[in-house]
């Protein structure tokens, strides 16, 4: 069978670059009980049949061509990278995170250039203020603008409810709100919480934001509020937001995106008055993280930001909490909660408000059932069956 003259550094590379062992690829190639084949392959020393360097182009997610090549491609995000990450990952990203990120480019230009061509009026919050403004007034803004109460918790009974009335309120404000935890349909190629929370792209027609449905829900609500700041900015990145306290390396306009989600989710005027001067607890810390539906470690960096928990109780209580966060994390890493119902999830991958955009374009004839199938990557059949309550 002819040989296929593939660049063994190449499927290196590849390989490395999905972060599977050559055990895996063997065995997703078909050489299950024969690892050490692909490992001659990487070394250079035999070569696949053309067969098999295409299952190998396959498997690995990368054009066949690309076997060929004298060195890897250069790859790089389409948008600004905001992400905290370790010195040895800065600069690195999956395929899966490419296939989001690109997925929701695609999204958010349809619905731009629709809403244009619609003599949709672009939205005046879109970078209304700049990353440097005081965190309260563009708080105070994102709650003006999107009819928030206050708190944003007030009338949740569980931390889902309150995500439900995040998203609620900013798509009827016309921003796009995307949850999912995999790519696409495909269940197999779950995201992952440590490589990013979410993302924003900013906007005036058709504000985008992206959340990381595996991540847990009270993550969630604070990364939907960080991305939320991100377009009171215009500041279009991938973030990976976490309630710790992060200076070194850490964006000036991620701190603020931040604070900005600190003061929305947990006011500090409210939040000092129900502290009412109370000796620092774990305990009390947990009331009002249930109360306000955030993690404890927004509750104590609140309480120490704006001046009401002295600096030696605050970093007892943080390292206590963030190490249970830490053991929790460990034993479940990331939450598994995007699974579930197909149809059921389809309103939180697309977005209720995106649907309802292309159920409208659909009707009117401004686009085609295949297309529209294209944008949604999904069937026409599923089309028709999720499409009809719009």
């Amino acid at each position: 069978m002819t040989q296929a003259k593939i660049n063994p550094a190449i499927l290196r590379w590849a390989r490395q670059r999905l972060g599977l062992t050559e055990a895996e690829v063997a065995r997703k190639v078909g050489l299950k009980d024969k690892p050490e084949r692909l490992q001659m392959w990487e070394r250079g020393e035999n070569l696949p049949t053309f067969r098999q360097a295409q299952e190998l182009a396959r498997t690995l997610r990368i054009p066949f061509g690309y076997l060929f090549l004298t060195e890897p491609p250069a790859t790089s995000l389409p948008v600004p990278d905001f992400r905290v990450l370790p010195e040895s990952e800065q600069g690195l990203f999956s395929p899966d995170l490419e296939d989001v990120l690109n997925d929701a480019l695609r999204k958010q230009e349809w619905l731009r250039e629709r809403r244009i061509q619609e003599g949709y009026p672009p939205l005046p919050f879109i970078g209304r203020f700049s990353w440097q403004t005081a965190v309260k007034l563009v708080s105070d803004d994102i709650r003006q603008v999107l009819a928030l109460p206050l708190p944003t918790a007030r009338d949740a009974k569980s931390a889902e409810e309150h995500l439900r009335t995040l998203v609620r309120h900013a798509e009827q404000a016309g921003i796009v709100i995307l949850q999912s935890g995999y790519v696409g349909s495909n269940t197999r190629r779950t995201l992952s919480v440590t490589e990013f929370r979410g993302f924003a792209l900013a906007d005036p027609y058709a504000p985008l934001v992206f959340i990381n449905a595996r991540d847990a829900v009270n993550g969630r609500i604070f990364t939907l509020a960080h991305e939320l700041a991100h377009l009171w900015a215009g500041t279009t990145g991938i973030s990976n937001p976490r309630p710790e306290l992060i200076t070194e390396g850490q964006p000036g306009v991620e701190r603020w995106c931040n604070q900005v989600a600190a003061e929305l989710l947990l006011p500090g005027e409210i939040l000092a008055e129900r502290w009412q001067n109370q000796p620092l607890t774990i305990d009390m810390a947990q009331k009002l993280a249930r109360e306000f539906r955030v993690s404890v470690l927004v509750v104590l960096i609140r309480g120490y930001e704006i001046g009401i928990l002295p600096e030696e109780a605050f970093r007892r209580a943080y390292a206590q909490a963030l190490q249970e966060m830490q053991q929790a994390l460990a034993k479940k890493p990331e939450n598994a909660n995007d699974g579930g119902d197909f149809y059921r999830n389809l309103p939180k991958r697309h977005g209720r408000l995106l649907l309802g955009e292309v159920a409208h374009a659909l009707r009117e004839g401004s686009i085609l059932y295949q297309e529209a199938s294209q944008l949604l990557s999904v069937t026409p059949q599923t089309l028709e069956t999720i499409l009809h309550e719009y």
